[in-house]
């Protein structure tokens, strides 16, 4: 009866999350990147005319401004910065700066999942960010030195950057609310907006989490015929559209944007997160390859571009390899991740999942229990001690499947109370409650425990309560648990001789990853049954 109520609270909490977050936007630097900067090919054309003396003030603006539509933070600083320096009199460089300093220009969705996860922090680059929106209000306030809109454009990012201001998003939509008010139909202010409304969609049923995230596609939607070229629009529908149970009418999108955008990382990288949810598993390993290769480029001329986003790249390539049955593939991509070392910060980080090793880790991790190669796991070195308690709890996870699965259901027991400890270890060191994908860990690891002990229909309803906890964890790209439940629930019941069980299960993880080659292969031999 306990244990019930304990599933009934979890999915509870599950269904109550946030859901939305790719989180896949290069992190802000702590340091400003350096002059000059350059006239890059590649970029994407994006033009807003601001008031300036200089016209390569302007070009340097404009190559910014599609820059940031690229989530590339530090490059379109670097290009404000450049147009800033070209023209200090000028509001709208400035204005720039303290659109993108601070990391925090992505999906609202994904803003509100990390201040879910993690709390509401203030990256130190936010500093950057607030002194920029400052000193163009300064600016902008210089009879002649800006239009109207101009004015607008600045007022709204700084209500943004206002340190005072109880909800910065809210503050930020109310100014470019007004902005469009005054100048209807203007391009850059409803893009931005519709990125600041989207909310993202619920699992599994992908209904609207808030009336933002409808706006958005109709604002999205709007556009295409008036700016079909504008480099931005395409990225935000991918973002508007993953999620949604109209996914698919992203795929324009998706070739459009890499088309013209061919120079940033996670232009190339985006149209895999709506391959990879549409089940064009291939399509997405293109995707992700490109970026991959790109990314290396740009890492190799600038010795503080950081990992994070190759790591998240890298990862997700390894995740589709992964679902689509390429394990070998799966397991290099892991690999060339997991040479990445920890800078000083992420080693000293009670937790930490964003850094190159930490994806690579979880990607090792996620690969090797797909595949359910048991024996790799139980060797250990494959998947080493990472020395942080959430990689620890997953690791004695894997390890309880993997002896509880090769007939070792004393051991198994013995792995899940050190999986309970390194979540007590986690709650200790973060001052945080357990991470729910955890929590949804240990309903499916007591399903193994309980078929290693030899009760099968306990262990069938086990896998079921499981799934069902899974399918409402909060949506990521790449997904935040390892494989669907479902893959081993079917397996289970196909043991169990329930056919009809088997396939239902498997029928969930394919509704979940469509063309999940682990789900089709074990679909047709339960059919074969």
């Amino acid at each position: 009866m306990k244990f019930a109520v304990l599933c009934t609270l979890v999915l509870a909490a599950l269904a109550q999350q946030p859901k939305g977050a790719d989180n896949c936007a290069p992190p802000p630097s702590s340091l400003a990147p350096t002059l000059p900067a350059r006239i890059l090919p590649g970029m994407g054309t994006v033009h807003l005319a601001i008031t300036t003396s200089s016209p390569e003030a302007q070009q340097f603006f404009d190559q910014g401004l599609a820059q940031m539509h690229s989530f590339w933070a530090r490059e379109a600083e670097r290009s404000f910065l450049q147009a800033a320096a070209l023209d200090p009199a000028a509001p709208m460089p400035q204005w720039g700066i303290a659109m993108v300093a601070a990391g925090d220009w992505r999906p609202r969705f994904q803003i509100d999942t990390l201040g879910a996860f993690f709390g509401k922090q203030v990256a130190p680059a936010t500093s950057r960010a607030r002194i920029a929106a400052k000193k163009a209000v300064e600016l902008a306030a210089v009879p002649g030195k800006a239009t109207d809109l101009e004015k607008l454009y600045v007022a709204a990012i700084a209500a943004r950057r206002d340190p005072d201001a109880k909800d910065p998003e809210e503050a930020f939509v109310k100014g470019l609310r007004t902005l469009l008010a005054a100048h209807p139909g203007e391009v850059e202010a409803e893009l931005d907006l519709a990125l600041m409304i989207m909310r993202g969609f619920t699992l599994p049923d992908k209904k609207p989490t808030a009336p933002g995230s409808t706006e958005a596609v109709a604002i999205l939607r709007s556009l295409l015929p008036r700016v079909p070229e504008h480099p931005g629009l395409h990225h935000y529908i991918i973002h508007g559209f993953e999620g949604s149970t109209f996914a698919k009418d992203a795929w324009p999108s998706c070739e459009k944007y890499s088309q013209l955008v061919t120079n940033i990382p996670h232009a190339l990288h985006m149209p895999g997160h709506i391959y990879s949810q549409t089940g064009r598993w291939t399509d997405a390993e293109k995707s992700f390859a490109d970026a991959a290769a790109n990314e290396r480029k740009w890492m190799s001329l600038d010795k503080l571009y950081g990992d994070g986003h190759h790591g998240h790249n890298v990862h997700y390539l390894a995740t589709a390899y992964s679902f689509e049955g390429r394990y070998d593939d799966a397991i290099e991509a892991a690999k060339e991740l997991l040479a990445f070392k920890e800078n000083p910060a992420q080693q000293s980080a009670p937790d930490g999942v964003g850094s190159a090793r930490a994806q690579g880790w979880f990607a090792m991790l996620r690969t090797l229990v797909q595949f359910e190669k048991w024996d790799a796991i139980l060797q250990g070195e494959m998947l080493p001690v990472f020395g942080r308690a959430r990689q620890d709890a997953w690791r004695h996870w894997a390890f309880a499947l993997a002896y509880a699965n090769t007939g070792k259901p004393a051991a198994a027991h013995e792995e899940a109370a050190k999986f309970d400890q390194s979540l007590a270890d986690f709650r200790a060191r973060t001052k945080r409650p357990n991470p729910t994908e955890l929590e949804v860990a240990r309903f499916e690891m007591l399903a193994h425990l309980e078929l290693a002990d030899g009760r099968v229909d306990r262990a069938l309803k086990q896998f079921q309560i499981a799934s069902a906890a899974e399918r409402r964890l909060v949506y990521t790209e790449p997904p935040y648990y390892p494989r669907p439940v479902g893959e081993p629930w079917g397996r289970a019941a196909q043991k169990a001789n329930k056919t009809k069980l088997a396939q239902r299960a498997f029928q969930i993880a394919l509704e979940q990853y469509p063309n999940d080659s682990h789900a089709k292969a074990a679909t047709v031999v339960s059919q074969i049954r």
